[in-house]
């Protein structure tokens, strides 16, 4: 659906414009319809990310430009509706369709800066009510949605390690969808993930994105550099006594080719044989399923998957609405609480943020007052 919702916004624009370009009417379809071709086009390459690196952020700067021009047509058509309804004369439109591509190209210039940038660190203080007193303080780095491809910056996961390790995390969390090629195409970059250190070591659990680009190779590599996958299991941390669960979920996407045959999400396997009463994090990629998570004794559910809904307003809110109420920040589900990241990345499908900034989530975990 999603897919089919950004292959409209893209083309939306050039068929407004090829219907009301002045030039002959007759040729009109032939110039909407090869700039329609033109922007699938464009979309097609950039889900596949084949261009090095410039090209392929120049042509997803084009694609921005589409979608965030299609508002603007829309709105301009409504207004040329009316005026022909009311049988008023229709202006020449050379001028709208230039005022609208400059405006949208530079909201996609703005859009693609923000996104490429490195992820701030964003500190997130969160109460446990049966957490112990030797956890009191507990720094937990979360990072989510990294989404390295050929669109990442050189430096952008060495700089994301580094200030992940400047904060001196007690535990190190990835939270899925880490990659969007296989990791033996990116190896150059994702070894870099190895160099991630905490005192209680780095765990992860799988995003739809690993499932998309060889899950079982992304959990072999993880493994080779150090960074241990929980796949409907848990670990137990300690500290001067005091225990902390760990649990890790699969993704989970009903109906989806990619997932055929794979371990479906099973939390009362992942929890069994935990220490009874001690606290629970639970690694669970999508936040749409929390409530369903909020019945198991769940202190915390730290998810991503969403990246905040890219772009502030209309399109947060629709992400939102797709994850069952879930897209940025901190919810209360039940007794559970959920922590749904922004993502430190970028996806190559759509490269932009607005108002929307990535992080590295610095969990720190309190004792309640």
């Amino acid at each position: 659906m999603w897919v089919a919702l950004l292959l409209f916004a893209v083309a939306y624009a050039p068929c407004s414009i090829g219907l009301s370009l002045p030039v002959n009417k007759k040729y009109r379809p032939l110039i909407a319809l090869g700039l329609f071709f033109f922007a699938v086009a464009v979309q097609f390459v950039i889900f596949t990310g084949i261009l090095p690196r410039f090209l392929l952020l120049l042509v997803a700067w084009c694609s921005g430009m589409l979608v965030f021009s299609t508002p603007f047509f829309f709105l301009r058509d409504m207004a040329l509706l009316v005026m022909h309804l009311k049988k008023r004369r229709i202006p020449n439109q050379k001028y709208s369709i230039a005022v609208i591509l400059i405006l949208s190209g530079f909201l996609a210039a703005w859009g693609e800066f923000n996104a490429v940038r490195p992820p701030k660190v964003k500190p997130v203080a969160i109460t446990i009510q049966n957490l112990p007193d030797a956890f009191d303080g507990f720094r937990i780095v979360y990072i989510t949605d990294t989404h390295i491809s050929k669109a990442s910056l050189p430096n952008y996961l060495w700089t994301v390690v580094c200030r992940a390790n400047a904060v001196h995390p007690d535990l190190i969390l990835l939270g899925g969808d880490l990659g969007d090629l296989k990791p033996d195409e990116i190896r150059p970059n994702m070894h870099q993930l190895g160099d991630l250190h905490a005192k209680h070591g780095v765990y992860s659990s799988p995003g739809n994105h690993e499932y998309y680009r060889g899950l079982d190779e992304w959990i072999a590599f993880l493994d080779s550099v150090g960074i241990e996958t929980l796949f409907n299991r848990h670990v137990v941390i300690e500290k001067d006594g005091a225990q902390l669960v760990i649990a890790g979920l699969p993704d989970k996407m009903r109906g989806n080719k990619w997932y055929a045959g794979r371990e479906e999400p099973d939390l009362d396997k992942t929890l069994a044989g935990a220490p009874e009463g001690a606290p629970v994090i639970l690694l669970s990629h999508q936040p749409r399923f929390a409530r369903e998570y909020a019945k198991y004794p769940v202190s915390l559910q730290l998810s991503g998957h969403t990246h905040g809904g890219m772009i502030a307003g209309l399109p947060a809110f629709l992400v939102k609405n797709a994850n069952k109420g879930f897209v940025s920040g901190k919810y209360q589900v039940g007794d559970m609480t959920l922590y749904v990241s922004n993502g430190a990345g970028l996806w190559n499908g759509f490269m932009f943020r607005l108002d929307v900034p990535p992080e590295i989530t610095e969990i720190i975990l309190r004792k309640p007052e």
